[in-house]
């Protein structure tokens, strides 16, 4: 009796184990599949991204003013212009409050003057500078050489962040989904370990029961005779 009661112990828990397992492994395996999914979405959204899904302000060349909200944009505001427009045919001039302009290097790339960095701009957009220390609910005056469009830096920095973010998940997802196979072949075996156990104790649990029937009846023929 107390085989057979640590026996059925010992299957409980294994089926437990078991269970636990696979379900780790299945988690883990839904979780890279997401990761990745989601990763690869986040970096294709980021490199879709153009600065005319988010413009704060735009003009065209000449003298133009705005007034800076501060809220969603931050106290920096980028400026992009076409790419058919050289770095160092750009000028602008800010006006207002303690704001001033941070023109970025330009620099000669196969006859084409453009800015350093110019390779991680969106396709058809150049950034040239940023327009820094802008205030809250001050009117500026701007006056560009060139049509250009403002942009947030909190923007930038939002954009900057779902590309890294997906990224580490797209690198993140591959390890989820190979820890969540192993866990899942783990599991299987234990399963079918579980079942081959099982077999073998029932038949074990018979053949005790028909030597003791057939001991029984042996005694009770000596006993007649």
């Amino acid at each position: 009796m107390h085989c057979l009661y640590f026996t059925h112990l010992r299957g409980i828990f294994m089926n437990t184990g078991t269970k636990v397992t696979v379900g780790i492994g299945a988690f883990m395996l839904i979780g890279g599949i997401l990761a990745t999914v989601m990763g690869a979405g986040a970096i294709g959204g980021a490199e879709d991204w153009r600065p005319t899904d988010d413009i704060f302000w735009e003009g065209e060349s000449g003298t133009d003013s705005f007034v800076h909200v501060k809220e969603g944009v931050g106290t920096d505001l980028v400026v992009f212009v076409t790419d058919d427009i050289r770095c160092d045919d750009f000028t602008l001039e800010i006006q207002g409050g303690e704001a001033w302009w941070k023109a970025d290097t330009c620099i000669d790339v196969e006859g084409r003057s453009l800015p350093m960095g110019y390779t991680d701009d969106p396709e058809g957009w150049l950034h040239l500078g940023t327009i820094v220390e802008l205030e809250d609910g001050v009117e500026y005056t701007i006056t560009t050489s060139h049509d250009v469009v403002l942009v947030g830096w909190e923007v930038i920095e939002g954009l900057f962040g779902d590309f890294l973010g997906g990224l580490a998940a797209i690198c993140g997802g591959p390890t989820f989904l190979c820890c969540g196979l192993i866990f899942l072949l783990i599991g299987i075996v234990m399963a079918l370990t579980q079942k081959g156990n099982e077999k073998t104790e029932t038949r074990i649990e018979i053949n005790q029961e028909i030597d003791s029937v057939k001991g029984d009846k042996n005694w009770y023929d000596d006993a007649s005779s």
